[in-house]
């Protein structure tokens, strides 16, 4: 693997070296935003999300899926800078592929073949080699201890070198059916808030990463005949000597992912604007007639453009990637790309309709475009923030497709059915952490259903309109971000104020965070 990287590697660096501005990293600060305390305002449907002006990280990364060793690895070249009023001595990042070393991330006894990731060549720009130290407690916590602290403002480029082991596992990471699913596969910089490194714990039972939004710069080198999937555009594609170069521009992320294959059949669609791909195994097809299952993804893909850039704001991305492959989760979503599980292409995987479960996990996955790439949150602390958001668009879905598609799918989540000011125990709070579960089973019943519930009733309140805007207010203040539970609530109360009683009653029971 390693010789198959040096070549690339070294013209890699070259590449970079003439892009990079007379200054180093060690010479510049940025200026850091001050908090914004203007009063949060309903925009008009269908409004812009625009980019920032504030310029993001920067990842350039030269990657070689090598399906012989079935690993994935390479260079990287990352800037970034100190974006809290701290200092740092030591930066912390997250190596979740690590974590396929063990057999039990999934409670099961079978071996899946990952590997802890091989990490070398670290280097800080203003302070040349940092050691590698992984967490005593947790492998997939990488320490980096800084020679030269890194002040407020100040940048600095990390490079490193890479690789790690795909598992042998049908999910959001792993092979399985001739896909390779290549998702949270190289180190990361952890996200710094409260003065602290957030470093919570992995867990499957929804989205749990948490990260800053970055520019994607990636050259990505796979075998001849391999079409990708990934976050970001495609502007490049080289063949040769038995390989495919594929160049990807990803702007303002939260991640870089991709899913490859030498089996994978493309059918692409002009939707609201976006470029929509949809991929799946044409060798070995979830069905033999995979016709049905494209449509209702492209359907699906349309409706959610919809309904979402009416309810939450137009969807900024140029492009979205629709993977079906293996993935026991039945769902996942990563920005610019939704992996769906090659079983919901089935007949019967049905609720009231046939497809009907492909549509509502997908449609649950383009929502997370908005609550988790477009607006961020710790979803190890706070998971309600993308999970139970993700949950209540479905009920929005439907609200747009109406008739009795809309009066099958609301129903149970009212204030008749499910009223959680007269049913909720005063413990029970919305906003706690993952690890306050008891079980998987808990977790899934308040976040996704309670959750979907309680956001809702803040619509029965407050009427559709209404609160469709309060949303749109929060994604527009919130977009490219991070976000928390005082950052709903401040752009819930500024809209629809403070002396609706219900509405109090209801935030006052579902919520421990207080404004």
């Amino acid at each position: 693997m390693k010789k198959l990287l040096s070549a690339a590697v070294s013209a890699f660096m070259i590449l970079c070296m003439l892009a990079v501005p007379s200054c180093s990293a060690s010479d510049r600060k940025v200026e850091l935003p001050s908090e914004n305390t203007e009063k949060v305002t309903i925009p008009e449907k269908n409004c812009k999300i625009e980019f920032p002006e504030k310029k993001p990280y920067d990842y350039q990364m030269e990657l070689t899926l090598d399906t012989e060793s079935q690993t994935v690895g390479g260079h990287v070249i990352f800037e970034f800078y100190n974006d809290s009023t701290d200092t740092w001595n030591e930066l912390c990042l997250r190596d979740y592929a690590s974590l396929f070393d063990k057999a039990d991330v999934y409670e099961s006894k079978i071996k899946r073949g990952g590997g802890i990731t091989e990490i070398s060549n670290v280097r800080d720009s203003r302070g040349g080699s940092l050691e590698v130290e992984r967490d005593k407690d947790d492998v997939s916590v990488i320490w980096l201890k800084l020679k030269k602290a890194l002040e407020p403002g100040s940048v600095m480029k990390l490079t490193y070198d890479f690789v790690t082991k795909i598992p042998n596992n049908a999910d959001r990471f792993g092979f399985a059916n001739n896909i390779y699913n290549v998702t949270n596969f190289y180190p990361i910089l952890s996200e710094y808030a409260d003065g602290k490194w957030s470093h919570t714990k992995y867990f499957t039972a929804g989205e749990c990463f948490y990260s800053e939004v970055s520019n994607y710069h990636v050259r990505l080198e796979v075998p001849s005949g391999f079409k990708v999937a990934s976050t970001g555009e495609q502007i490049l594609q080289n063949e040769k000597d038995g390989k495919i170069t594929y160049k990807l521009e990803a702007p303002y992320v939260r991640d870089f992912v991709f899913c490859a294959s030498g089996d994978f059949a493309k059918e692409q669609s002009n939707i609201e604007g976006v470029i929509v791909n949809v991929f799946y195994n044409k060798v070995n097809p979830a069905k033999t007639d995979m016709k049905d299952p494209v449509r209702v993804a492209f359907e699906t893909a349309e409706t959610s453009f919809k309904a979402f850039g009416e309810a939450f704001g137009k969807y900024p991305y140029p492009e979205l990637d629709i993977v079906i492959a293996p993935d026991a989760a039945g769902g996942m979503e990563f920005p610019n790309l939704v992996l769906i599980s090659e079983n919901l292409c089935q007949p019967y995987m049905m609720q009231f309709a046939e497809y009907d479960q492909l549509e509502i996990c997908l449609l649950h996955e383009i929502a997370h475009q908005w609550f988790m790439a477009i607006v961020g949150s710790n979803s190890g602390e706070e998971p309600w923030l993308d999970e139970s958001m993700a949950s209540y668009a479905e009920l929005v879905f439907y609200e747009y497709v109406g008739g009795e598609k809309e009066k099958e799918h609301l129903y149970g989540f009212g204030k008749k059915q499910r009223n959680l000011v007269e049913k909720w125990g005063n413990n029970d709070k919305l906003d706690v952490p993952f690890s306050a579960f008891s079980s998987d089973m808990e977790y899934t019943s308040v976040i996704y259903v309670d959750g979907k519930a309680a956001l809702y009733q803040m619509e029965e309140i407050l009427g559709r309109e209404k609160f469709h805007g309060i949303i749109r207010g929060y994604v527009k203040r919130n977009a490219f971000r991070n976000a928390t539970t005082k950052d709903f609530l401040k752009a819930l109360y500024d809209c629809a104020g403070t002396d609706n009683e219900e509405l109090n009653k209801l935030t006052d029971k579902v919520f421990r965070t207080k404004i």
